[in-house]
């Protein structure tokens, strides 16, 4: 049996989407700086077209994947899945 995945609630007002993207790449999980970076980027490019000031409880499933598709589309498999990874995450 593995341990279920440790969640950092964010919390206090209006939770933005550039807020949450900067509280989960300042965790543990994304000190690598190699993945830090690739995170970074792939949440940069799809909070900018989801919108940064959205909270993220207003986003759809639709509009996430529509966005990866604008982005990584034409994208090999393991970059689509590497990006859908990192925004999903």
């Amino acid at each position: 049996m593995s341990a279920a995945p440790k969640v950092s609630a964010l919390r206090g007002g209006h939770v933005t989407l550039a807020a949450a993207a900067n509280a989960f790449l300042a965790t543990p999980r994304t000190a690598n700086p190699n993945t830090h970076r690739a995170y970074a980027s792939a949440i940069d490019r799809d909070t900018a077209l989801l919108g940064r000031d959205r909270p993220p409880a207003e986003v759809t499933d639709a509009e996430i994947g529509t966005a990866l598709t604008e982005v990584w589309g034409a994208s090999a498999p393991a970059t689509w899945n590497r990006n859908r990874a990192a925004i999903t995450s």
